[in-house]
């Protein structure tokens, strides 16, 4: 499990965050959202270190993991998909798995590079693409499977679909739903909330760096005016 205790961040003197609470336990698929803006962004990165919290804690299996860099939070098994999906440009899509590649835990399958493409199937296709050779939807596959290459526990996501194509998004969408199957759990920030409400366990919506709104998939349903209002523009 992964908890975020009262986490304040920012850049410089820029409070983003305010004693923010959350939890994502083992196998669940968790939420962040909310408009632009609003802190989401921050949030993930500070759980991977790379905004550092100046208030609060963060625990990984009851650790204390506030002042771990971003390389040792990896190591206890936090795999990032970043906003910008961020593939090595000069590299293939074979490379680019083979070089994120960890160990598997003892309780896991482990991800290889066939378990990738199993997934992913246009990577196969593509393996000795180079990645700046690739269309939007297959980098954001490929950072997909370079997370999921390092074996993580939890998958962060950042903006899971954003700026792709329709088939695209259904085909990231049928592999997330996939890796829920499996077991995997995900913490994903993304704006699709008619795929979210089918895919997530549990939800947060951020305004201004504050969850204003948490809970479960049947509180959702039972309160998606007030939740929709918050996620408008205007």
């Amino acid at each position: 499990m992964i908890e975020l205790k009262a986490a304040q961040a920012g850049y410089g003197s820029a409070q983003v965050l305010f004693d923010l609470d959350l939890t994502v336990r083992r196998g669940e698929v968790v939420t962040l959202l909310g408009r632009n803006g609003m802190g989401k962004t921050t949030t993930i990165a500070s759980l991977m270190g790379m905004v550092p919290l100046h208030g609060g804690q963060l625990l990984i299996d009851g650790r204390d993991a506030t002042r771990l860099p971003d390389f040792r939070r990896a190591r206890l098994g936090l795999g990032l998909v970043p906003e910008g999906r961020r593939v090595f440009a000069t590299l293939s899509v074979r490379e680019n798995l083979l070089a994120t590649a960890a160990p598997a835990r003892a309780d896991q399958e482990p991800w290889t590079i066939e378990r990738v493409f199993g997934l992913f199937p246009r990577l196969r296709e593509r393996a000795e693409a180079l990645g700046s050779h690739l269309s939007g939807g297959e980098q954001q596959m490929l950072a997909i499977g370079r997370a999921l290459m390092t074996n993580p526990w939890l998958l962060l996501l950042d903006e899971a679909t954003e700026g792709l194509a329709p088939v695209v998004c259904e085909a990231i969408w049928a592999a997330l739903i996939e890796l829920k199957k499996e077991g995997q759990a995900i913490l994903i920030v993304d704006k699709n909330l008619t795929v979210l409400r089918r895919l997530a366990d549990r939800h947060y919506v951020l305004e201004k760096g504050r969850v204003c709104w948490q809970g479960d998939r049947s509180a959702l349903e039972a309160d998606l005016t007030a939740v929709t209002r918050h996620l408008s523009v205007g």
